[in-house]
């Protein structure tokens, strides 16, 4: 079983709402599932939101934001790529197990203790 569907979601308590000033509301970090999502769609799911928010800014902070959020999305395909590589390496191979762990690490593709 994925770890997604065994835990509970923190801010709502697995209960998938939170209470507002307009009442009840789906949880933004679980998007009301009541179990924490991916971390890679949690990730894009908030770089869209600062897009949003930082549109109508002054355009030098709209400009720092765009370029930020570019690198991210830019440096995590490198990651997933090293990732994609490093599982396609011989299963002796330490270098390529340890990249994949660190790649891993920084993803958050899958619970390092159930593989």
């Amino acid at each position: 079983m994925s770890r997604a569907t065994t835990e509970k979601c923190l801010t709502c308590y697995g209960k998938g709402e939170v209470s507002s000033e307009r009442g009840p509301e789906a949880c933004p970090d679980c998007l009301g599932e009541g179990t924490p999502i991916d971390r890679g769609a949690k990730m894009e799911w908030r770089l869209r939101e600062l897009e949003r928010t930082y549109e109508t800014s002054d355009a030098e902070t709209h400009g720092d934001v765009v370029w930020l959020v570019h690198e991210l999305r830019r440096h995590r395909e490198a990651l997933v790529r090293i990732f994609a590589l490093c599982q396609d390496a011989d299963d002796g191979d330490a270098t390529a197990r340890e990249v994949r762990g660190l790649a891993n690490e920084a993803l958050g593709l899958y619970d390092p203790s159930q593989g």
